[in-house]
């Protein structure tokens, strides 16, 4: 199966968190990164997390904190510019989804604009980061980070655009091979992007209600990665949460902000096991 273009307008929709950042911007393996690091700073080898971020970057401040929070584990993490300061404009969460906290239900006319402003936004912006042009950067980064005396292990977090990339770099003949790797609501995942996957231990983390994935998708993943993995595997649904609902759901809302809090610990989680 070749490799999924088509997107659906909740992958460009959500909510700008509130927060200041603690980590700050260098040009690290040649790419612009947020880094935050461990307090206290770790000595010797240090093991690190990178994030792939969504299609909105690492500007986003929503992924900025989510990063601060993984370094309260005690680990160095990385949210590299693999889209080289070409991000989708934060402006569009909140020009096709206001955010409200009460919305009414969309009208036909409504969703119209909506998808007019997806296809203005993205119809470019998935030519200009397919494949080809992405895969090389990601892994080039990766195989940088590997080669530092500095790096411990290597777990990857991808959210959605991201998602995808994080499971491509736990592919057996991958270059640039991690130690985990960890998909939250991954977007244009293909079951061939899982069939090489058989040594790495991988998470993938989903809501009920994502459009850019079905459960029964999720399930034939599942079923081939299981095979593969056995234990090393751990995929959840989470009842009726959205796409993007780790980095971008309304924390005003109490079911959004458990599910975002409950999916961040199981990351954790799976990641500290593998850690150890």
């Amino acid at each position: 199966m070749s490799e999924q273009t088509t997107v659906s307008p909740c992958c460009i929709t959500g909510h700008i968190h509130q927060g200041e950042p603690l980590g700050s911007f260098e040009i690290l393996h040649g790419l612009r990164t947020y880094v935050s690091n461990p307090k206290p700073p770790a000595e010797g080898k240090q093991n690190v997390v990178v994030l792939i971020s969504d299609i909105f970057g690492v500007d986003l401040i929503n992924t900025k904190l989510v990063a601060d929070e993984y370094a309260g584990n005690g680990w160095k993490v990385l949210l590299p510019d693999f889209l080289e300061g070409d991000a989708i404009d934060h402006n569009l969460l909140n020009a096709i989804v206001p955010n409200l906290r009460v919305q009414a239900e969309a009208t036909v006319a409504s969703k119209a604009v909506d998808s007019a402003k997806m296809a203005a936004a993205m119809g470019p912006w998935i030519t200009k980061h397919r494949e080809a042009v992405s895969k090389p950067i990601i892994e080039n980064f990766f195989k940088a980070l590997r080669a530092d005396p500095s790096t411990g292990k290597i777990a990857t977090i991808g959210h959605c655009w991201g998602g995808r990339y994080a499971l491509v770099l736990a592919q057996d003949d991958s270059p640039a091979r991690v130690d985990v790797a960890v998909a939250t609501h991954p977007s244009f995942l293909v079951n061939d992007d899982v069939k090489p996957i058989t040594k790495v231990p991988v998470a993938i983390f989903k809501g009920t209600a994502d459009a850019m994935m079905t459960d029964e998708a999720l399930d034939e993943v599942e079923g081939i990665l299981r095979g593969n993995l056995g234990d090393k595997l751990v995929v959840k649904k989470y009842p009726d949460a959205v796409h993007g609902f780790s980095v971008r759901g309304d924390l005003e809302n109490g079911k959004e902000k458990a599910q975002k809090e409950e999916v961040t610990k199981d990351t954790t989680d799976f990641i500290s096991k593998y850690f150890d």
